[in-house]
């Protein structure tokens, strides 16, 4: 394995490859992890390196003409991020992306989930609703990835109970209106309890036919002169240098926002764009709304906590945690009309929350020391019993918190005219920027309203008294809801049988396009309410396979990375 940085390359320089990555982030990883030790040569291509840099982050700046919008009164929220990364809070809707190895995964929190069965079905009451195959089909892709992401079982529903150490007590709740569901957090295996950190796939690689080209900014997607088949890409530096890669495939793994700016500013040969000849490209955008629904505060915490809180289990004799929330039933959704949803409990921790005096002693902080002895030896019973109860009834630990959210991700109807343009604006290389219109729909906004109901109904009947409603939802006034991305931006280049709706096939081909295809979460034909990654890593891992079998036959041994006889070469006439 090599690591090759762009800027101290000959100029215009000819590397040559079998695969061509476009992206270092968790898809493009995962591809080149799943090819790694066989005859096919990979070359991994990055806009960053191995560390954070604040010029090559610029790169990410997009026009956004639509949501999320600030909304006079309504309550600020924000992503959910605290502590060390507290500042992404503040990063603008759809900027909030890695251009360095390891993309998204240096600032996500690891929450990971498998879509559901519903997810992949064609709903009649949604429209463009059904993926070219159902979930059984990428069972043991999803299981891979969940093999590479640290995680236990893939299941997600009721059916865990059964597989928990204590699961979480029969409260009574219409299983006709409400269903549980549980999300897992992606750990690192060996460096502390950090969520994973793909960049650490790139730094561990130990395959000689996987390269890695830094500081490499993909400026073109060429096609041959009939635009029907991708044969190489131009890339360049910020500080000037540029090379030409010649690959037999292309796999595009950019993002959901890069992946269609690419293809529609890659329009050399192709006017309106690579696999736009429909105009579908950039459309369908859909991100996870987020949005609070009901509170409790006091003495209602302990109780509600007791419920929603981790649940464990042991698996291949380690512990697994799963988060439990409760989802719109599929009655409810098929019945009236709504999109997936899901609400999960977020906890606002005290200033004198015991367990975060503890970290902070640990890492031997000294500003705070007295005053978080003094908090840990005043909760001395509530540690003891957490720890008691953490390490044998594997729950997760109690809390001192002020306020306990029921936040909601939820699905989002596609529709055509939330998409991706090319902006006026123009990048350091002259690409036109991305322009955003995210639109949020009534469809999503009535699901999140009767998800938001539907608990604080159900939390009173079975004894879970102190809720209170969202204003938004009890005002039935969306204009006071705080609706903002998380950062999840999907469907842009979906995945379909028709091109008249989908821009690439059931093998992430792009329609008409030989040897160009496409990995991450801009292919979802829906987005669902999960959290991307793992769905996202079970479609690469398959387009792997996809990949191996399509260079299996007549394979040669890789030729060498860097063309040396044309790396002084002219470009141009190539």
């Amino acid at each position: 394995m090599t690591i090759r940085d762009l800027r101290h390359a000959p100029h215009n320089s000819i590397l040559r490859a079998d695969v061509a990555i476009i992206g270092g982030g968790p898809a493009g990883l995962t591809i080149a992890r799943e090819l790694a030790n066989t005859r096919i040569r990979v070359l991994v291509v990055d806009s960053g390196g191995l560390e954070y840099d604040s010029e090559t982050q610029t790169l990410n700046a997009v026009e956004n003409v639509g949501e999320p919008v600030k909304r006079s009164g309504a309550e600020e929220i924000g992503r959910g991020y605290t502590d060390a990364l507290s500042w992404l809070n503040d990063i603008p809707a759809f900027e909030l992306r890695n251009r360095l190895l390891g993309g998204s995964s240096h600032t996500w929190l690891g929450k990971s989930a498998a879509f559901d069965d519903m997810d992949f079905a064609s709903r009649p009451w949604l429209r463009h609703t059904g993926w070219p195959f159902k979930r059984r089909d990428i069972q043991t892709a999803l299981d891979r990835a969940s093999e590479l992401l640290n995680l236990g079982p893939n299941i997600y529903d009721e059916g865990l109970e059964q597989l928990l150490r204590s699961p979480p007590a029969d409260l009574g709740i219409d299983r006709q209106l409400l269903r549980s569901f549980f999300w897992q957090f992606s750990k690192e295996r060996d460096r502390g309890r950090q969520p994973m950190r793909f960049v650490n796939l790139a730094r561990d690689a130990d395959a000689a036919n996987v390269d890695f080209l830094t500081y490499a900014t993909v400026t073109e997607i060429n096609l041959d002169p009939y635009g029907r088949r991708a044969h190489s890409l131009d890339v360049s530096s910020l500080d000037g240098q540029s090379a030409r890669i010649r690959a037999d495939t292309i796999v595009l793994c950019g993002g959901g926002i890069e992946n269609a700016r690419l293809l529609l500013s890659s329009n050399s040969v192709a006017n309106e764009g690579i696999g736009n000849d429909r105009g579908v490209v950039g459309r369908y955008l859909v991100d996870h709304p987020r949005a609070s629904l009901i509170r409790f505060t006091g003495t209602g915490i302990k109780a509600v906590a007791s419920q929603f809180n981790f649940f464990g289990l042991t698996d291949k004799g380690k512990a697994r945690y799963y988060l439990r929330g409760l989802s719109l039933s599929p009655d409810v959704q098929a019945r009236e009309g709504l999109t997936n949803c899901a609400a999960y409990p977020a906890q606002v921790h005290s200033q004198n929350n015991p367990w975060a005096a503890l970290a902070r002693l640990s890492r031997g902080e000294k500003r705070t020391a007295l005053a978080d002895v003094s908090c840990v030896l005043a909760s001395s019973g509530m540690i003891a019993s957490g720890l008691y109860n953490r390490l044998v009834h594997k729950h997760g630990l109690p809390h001192k918190s002020v306020e306990l959210r029921f936040d909601v991700m939820a699905e989002q109807q596609l529709d055509p005219d939330s998409r991706i343009t090319l902006s006026e604006s123009r990048d350091p290389f002259g690409i036109p920027r991305a322009r955003v219109d995210w639109k949020i729909g009534s469809v999503e906004v009535e699901s999140m309203k009767r998800l938001g109901r539907l608990l604080f109904a159900e939390f009173n009947r079975v004894g879970l008294p102190g809720s209170q409603l969202a204003e938004w939802i009890e005002q039935d006034d969306p204009g006071k809801a705080t609706f903002i991305d998380m950062a999840h931006p999907s469907c842009s280049t979906r995945m379909g049988n028709d091109p008249a709706n989908s821009v690439v096939d059931a093998n992430a081909m792009v329609h008409g396009i030989d040897g160009l295809f496409i990995a991450g979460s801009s292919v979802f034909p829906t987005g669902g309410h999960a959290n991307p990654t793992l769905m996202m890593l079970a479609l690469a891992i398959r387009l792997s396979d996809h990949l191996k079998t399509r260079h299996r036959t007549g394979m040669t041994m890789p030729q060498p990375l860097v063309d040396v006889e044309a790396s002084e070469a002219d470009l141009s006439g190539v």
